[in-house]
């Protein structure tokens, strides 16, 4: 099993099928929109959050204290360690098709 692979925690499946020509610009196109919105989703949960914790600190969470809202060092990381999740969860295909192509690349050479 790849240190990829071990890092998640499960297999990496790669996709079977017909593979992409290097370069194509629909594929780029593409890959930029899944990013756009993997950005899109890690903001949002970060605005989730703001609103659980000042809910359970028993401030009513409106637009402006969302905005205004700091979070602390444990809510940081734990943000952090939920944007890693979320990255390496969209990048999985990626990431399992880089292996499988260094591996194909090391047994030709």
């Amino acid at each position: 099993m790849s240190t990829a692979a071990s890092k998640l925690g499960t297999r990496l499946r790669v996709q079977k099928g017909r593979r992409t020509v290097p370069g194509d610009p629909r594929i780029d196109t593409l890959l930029n929109m899944v990013m756009s919105l993997t950005s899109e989703v890690a903001v949002l949960r970060d605005r989730v959050d703001a609103h659980e914790r000042l809910a359970a600190a028993g401030v009513v969470p409106a637009p402006d204290t969302v905005d205004a809202y700091d979070p602390d060092d444990a809510a940081l990381k734990a943000r952090a360690a939920q944007r890693q999740r979320l990255i390496a969860k969209v990048c999985r295909p990626l990431v399992a098709e880089g292996s499988a192509e260094a591996a194909g690349a090391a047994e030709t050479h």
